[in-house]
């Protein structure tokens, strides 16, 4: 079950679809059978969004205290901080919480869409159409 996050000022809507500068990125990896870790960054939400989808052939990897710390951090979302660290905790294993990150992640860019294409059909800031 997912948490219900109060929707975004139109402020933190914006900082949702922004992507993080170098310093900022968050180190992650995605682990496959044949390879092992490929190391990667995240920059922002929609990339940690895509990044935790779930996929037969690859396991995302994340820390997700530390996500759940770049995300009160860099992002400065401490409501989904918070349902982030709340559903790692309440999971029974790191595939669910993933699975229960992503969805709350993807709540949150859903949410954002609606505050900022609110004002009359703006472009989404990263993803370079209307929401």
């Amino acid at each position: 079950m997912t948490t219900a996050l109060p929707l975004p000022t139109a402020e933190l809507a914006e900082r949702v679809f922004a992507k993080c500068g170098y310093a900022d990125r968050l180190p992650a990896g995605r682990f496959t059978a044949r390879v092992g870790i490929m190391r990667g960054t995240i920059r922002g939400l929609p990339e940690l969004h895509l990044y935790l989808a779930p996929d037969e052939r690859s396991l995302p990897a994340v820390n997700l205290e530390r996500l759940a710390d770049w995300i009160d951090a860099v992002v400065a979302d401490a409501d989904l901080a918070r349902a982030t660290r709340e559903a790692a905790h309440a999971a029974g294993s790191y595939v669910d919480a993933c699975i229960a990150t992503h969805a709350l992640v993807g709540q949150r860019l859903d949410q954002a869409r609606a505050v900022l294409g609110a004002g009359a059909g703006l472009t989404v800031p990263g993803t370079g159409s209307a929401p």
